[in-house]
């Protein structure tokens, strides 16, 4: 139960966060920045959310009833136009998987590099005791 109100928390500080501060972004992608941030500096563990977010996702197609109740009115727009929706459902998520995949990369190399070469000053020290 813990889990899900820190998550419900930051949904809503995202969501006051976009609505007070004018920002162009939905509240919700706010809350999981902010959620993101907090558990990659420490502020908040993993363990306090992870049971929380794991009973979410267990029940994520529920929350997509909705959703599929509401496109039901535009099935024959759907059906006169199924081109830019299959690309649009095909290259929106290729792209971010892309995009993903390409900043984990350079994050690892950037990580691994710091743990394999020593600094400038090392480099040189290393080199005068020789």
């Amino acid at each position: 139960m813990k889990g899900i109100l820190l998550l419900l928390a930051f949904y809503g500080i995202g969501t006051m966060a976009s609505k007070w501060l004018h920002i162009p972004l939905p509240g919700n992608l706010l809350g999981m920045l902010a959620l993101t941030l907090a558990l990659v500096t420490g502020i908040v563990k993993l363990e306090w959310v992870e049971k929380g977010s794991l009973l979410l996702l267990r029940h994520m197609m529920l929350f997509f009833v909705p959703i599929l109740v509401g496109v039901t009115p535009f099935l024959q727009t759907i059906a006169e136009n199924p081109l830019p929706l299959i690309l649009a459902m095909v290259l929106g998520p290729a792209l971010v998987m892309v995009a993903s995949g390409k900043v984990i990369q350079w994050y690892l190399d950037r990580k691994r590099e710091k743990t394999t070469t020593p600094s400038q000053a090392e480099a040189e020290r290393r080199s005068l005791d020789a």
